[in-house]
């Protein structure tokens, strides 16, 4: 006998995951394994030269439509400092989306830099880049989250960082299912993926159901900068702003404390 069309919609609902974070009253820091040296995927800053040529436009975006604020000839040292997802353009090196925001602040892309990579070759920069910012909460993204979810925006940085595997982070990463936040850390155990106690840039801040302040879904988010006294500077979506971006500063001790740190 055939099953009901609303059991199979809700079967198939099940297999995506969003956070929920309905914001509860804040649980003591949970316990988490012992702590490894600080790494993170992609570098800090990464030396570059810009291709033959030129001169080359900077902007002050990553985007054709923001302002021209300088120019930089061809074979001509830069320091980028980090990288975004901008718009698509085409250059010396081919087309791309990635953009790199260089040290007097100035965006260029990444197809008239040589880096050595075709992907980002320095880590995010702290910014709402994320793919389906304006997409239906209904959908699905291309690694299986649901649109604006926290679970998808970190998806999303997990894979502009890249993973320690090589391979692409989705919903069933390595032969396990992540599903909502609240999984993330059974999930990552599971598949040999590395939990910490502290942060470090690249890593993603996990929250267990009804810890930290997160609801039952649980909240996953992503590690962008860490401070002296143990602080860190968490991006992530749909916590104070629904299904937005935001930015927060965690401190140890605090309720807010995540349950996990997962390096991919």
């Amino acid at each position: 006998m055939p099953r009901p069309r609303l059991t199979l919609i809700l079967a198939a609902a099940l297999l995506l995951a969003g956070c929920g974070d309905e914001i509860t009253r804040p649980a003591s820091p949970s316990a988490a394994t012992a702590d490894q040296p600080l790494l993170s995927v992609l570098p800090d800053s990464k030396s570059a030269t810009t291709a033959q040529g030129g001169p080359f436009n900077l902007r002050s975006g990553p985007g054709t439509g923001y302002s021209i604020t300088g120019s930089r000839d061809g074979n001509t040292a830069v320091t980028i400092t980090c990288t975004s997802r901008g718009e698509s353009v085409s250059g010396y090196y081919g087309t791309s989306r990635v953009w790199d925001k260089l040290a007097n602040g100035s965006w260029i892309t990444d197809t008239n830099v040589y880096t050595g990579t075709d992907g980002p070759a320095a880590r995010p920069c702290i910014r709402n880049d994320y793919p389906y910012a304006s997409s239906s909460t209904s959908g699905v993204d291309a690694w299986n989250f649901y649109n604006r979810q926290c679970t998808s925006f970190a998806a999303h940085r997990i894979n502009w960082n890249g993973t320690r595997t090589g391979k692409t982070f989705t919903n069933y990463y390595l032969g396990e299912h992540f599903g909502d936040a609240h999984l993330w850390d059974d999930a990552a155990r599971a598949s040999g993926v590395a939990l910490y106690a502290k942060p470090a840039v690249g890593r993603i801040a996990q929250w267990n159901r009804n810890s930290g302040g997160a609801g039952g879904y649980g909240h996953v988010g992503y590690v962008a900068d860490v401070y002296a006294d143990g602080s860190f500077l968490l991006e992530e979506y749909n916590w104070a702003t629904a299904y937005g971006y935001g930015t927060r500063r965690i401190y140890p001790g605090s309720g807010s404390w995540p349950s996990n740190f997962i390096d991919f």
